[in-house]
């Protein structure tokens, strides 16, 4: 009897302790199991994230690439330059002041109306070694005015004792309107255009244009 009740008390604290040594492993690798589905999660969230982020800046710089193409590519036709809000184009042929102010208004242009030092340093810089008729000219021993009839600035000095305006190496000189030069034509840009800005033109040309006649040779023009 007492040594049945012996083996009883024996039995029960080893049977406890075996249930309770078989259960903390399970709870440890739930508990694992959980944190690392936790962290996979994590990561395959963040990689996800990182993956989208990537996407929208690659749309978005190929949008913006395209539009600014686009931009570019509106502002001013092709062969020809811009330049603060204008589009300028420089010739190839040589044809007198007439010819040249004509070919600019086929293309919804004008001979290039100089108005400013920094225009005109910029035309310097691109007309290459050749002369340019521009937009400038006069009745003879009458003040300068542009293509559309206003009175010219005066903003730097052409020289000589023509009636039509053109640009040399050394600034601005002026010849009779039947010479043969390189012309420039200039417009507003697309821009320019956008913001509803209206390119006006004289309702007669100035008479460079008006002559009919041609004379006949005239000695070579020399610069003053």
């Amino acid at each position: 009897m007492h040594d049945g009740n012996r083996l009883k008390k024996d039995c029960e604290p080893v049977e406890l302790l075996a249930d309770s040594s078989n259960l903390h492993p399970r709870k440890h690798s739930i508990t694992n199991t959980l944190n690392q589905v936790l962290v996979l999660s994590i990561i395959i969230l963040l990689i996800i994230t990182v993956i989208a982020i990537l996407v929208g800046f690659l749309v978005t710089g190929r949008k913006l690439h395209r539009m600014s193409s686009e931009c570019l590519e509106a502002a001013c036709p092709e062969s020809w330059i811009g330049f603060q809000r204008k589009c300028f184009y420089f010739s190839d042929d040589f044809k007198n002041w007439t010819f040249s102010q004509r070919f600019c208004d086929s293309r919804g242009a004008d001979l290039v109306q100089v108005e400013t030092i920094q225009e005109l340093n910029f035309l310097l810089r691109y007309k290459g070694p050749y002369d340019h008729w521009i937009g400038i000219s006069r009745e003879l021993g009458q003040p300068w005015k542009l293509i559309n009839g206003t009175a010219w600035s005066n903003c730097f000095p052409i020289r000589g004792g023509g009636e039509c305006a053109y640009l040399n190496d050394k600034g601005a000189s002026s010849a009779r309107h039947y010479t043969e030069r390189k012309w420039i034509c200039s417009k507003p840009d697309a821009w320019r255009n956008g913001l509803r800005y209206h390119h006006q033109r004289s309702s007669r040309w100035p008479l460079c244009i008006q002559s009919s006649i041609r004379p006949g040779p005239a000695p070579p023009f020399q610069v003053s």
